[in-house]
């Protein structure tokens, strides 16, 4: 049989723990600025490679535009194709476009969120 003050202490959470309301231990993770620092760099890097990857995407996106535009001016009957269903080239061409800039604007947002989170007093990062 055990006494009651092995069962108070038992109950009660160790620093760093917290007792939820099912009475089971959850540990908390504590960051600490090293973690922090990291984070923020690793944001910055995945950030720069959305950025150029949304110019890639977009650059690639207005090449085909042009492909579409300029091979519909080069013989009447696939301008006339063209002009009647512009769906099938200019609309891809421009989702393209669109995609790579929402991908650019994501990747923008990333880096300046790292950025911001990253050592102050720390060596110049440039990725």
């Amino acid at each position: 049989m055990r006494s009651s003050t092995d069962k108070r202490a038992e109950s009660r959470p160790s620093p760093g723990e917290v007792r939820g309301g099912d009475g089971e231990s959850v540990v908390r993770s504590r960051v600490t600025r090293v973690q922090a620092y990291a984070k923020a760099e690793q944001s910055m890097r995945r950030g720069k490679r959305l950025v150029i990857g949304g110019f890639a995407v977009a650059v690639i996106g207005i090449v085909g535009y042009c492909v579409a535009c300029i091979g519909a001016g080069l013989s009447q009957d696939v301008g006339a194709y063209f002009l009647g269903n512009p769906a099938l080239l200019v609309g891809p061409a421009l989702a393209t476009i669109g995609l790579g800039t929402l991908l650019w604007l994501v990747g923008s947002f990333f880096y300046l969120t790292g950025a911001m989170d990253s050592d102050p007093d720390g060596p110049e990062l440039y990725f």
